[in-house]
């Protein structure tokens, strides 16, 4: 027979962790971010196909056309190594990167990294004076 302690010593061991689970998948103790890849390609030629992912998440394919976008969000685990990539590809062209980083979270604007695709390449917008910068070429 299971003493009372050892009842109680469980029932504690299972409560604190249903209460640990539920602070790491409810964004309690780490942020809460968003990734949206905006597509502003000419209208002509518009489709963007995209995957993107982590070593966890497969956020999916899709195609987006010219003023539509793509986004997910996630919360940051709490070893702060999150990392997502997405792969472009427009035409002929193409181009892999990673939209977030733990370690540039501060890059983002107001906890959203916001990548738009462009005929010359692919800009990101600054968290710092919410401008875009272009960040790569297409390849």
């Amino acid at each position: 027979m299971i003493s009372n302690t050892v009842k109680n010593l469980l029932l504690l061991i299972i409560f604190l962790s249903a209460i640990f689970f539920q602070a790491i998948t409810s964004c309690s103790i780490t942020h809460k971010y968003e990734v949206q890849v905006v597509n502003k390609l000419p209208p002509r030629d518009n489709s963007l196909y995209l995957h993107c992912a982590s070593g966890n998440n497969e956020v999916g394919r899709r195609t987006i056309y010219a003023g539509q976008k793509f986004g997910w969000k996630f919360c940051e685990n709490f070893m702060s190594n999150t990392l997502f990539f997405c792969h472009l590809w427009w035409g002929s062209k193409n181009r892999a990167f990673n939209v977030f980083k733990s370690r540039h979270r501060n890059d983002c604007n107001k906890y959203v990294c916001i990548w738009s695709a462009r005929s010359d390449g692919i800009y990101y917008q600054n968290g710092y004076d919410g401008k875009f910068v272009k960040k790569y070429d297409w390849k």
